[in-house]
């Protein structure tokens, strides 16, 4: 599903895993609020947090 480099990343940084879900999640979300759940504004800000999440994750250097 995902590439082989974004499982070498998660292997090298654990964390990852969460970004994934709540990427995921975020997406069901989202897609829940457009066919009327209410839940849009939910996803879009899991979406986003996790995002940032993911991105301070992998701007640190690795050891």
């Amino acid at each position: 599903m995902l590439t082989k480099r974004w499982a070498t990343l998660e292997r090298q940084r654990p964390q990852l895993k969460w970004v994934k879900w709540g990427e995921l999640a975020g997406a069901f979300f989202t897609g829940g609020g457009l066919v009327g759940m209410g839940t849009f504004w939910l996803g879009i800000l899991l979406i986003i947090g996790f995002g940032i999440y993911g991105y301070s994750i992998l701007s640190k250097p690795h050891d």
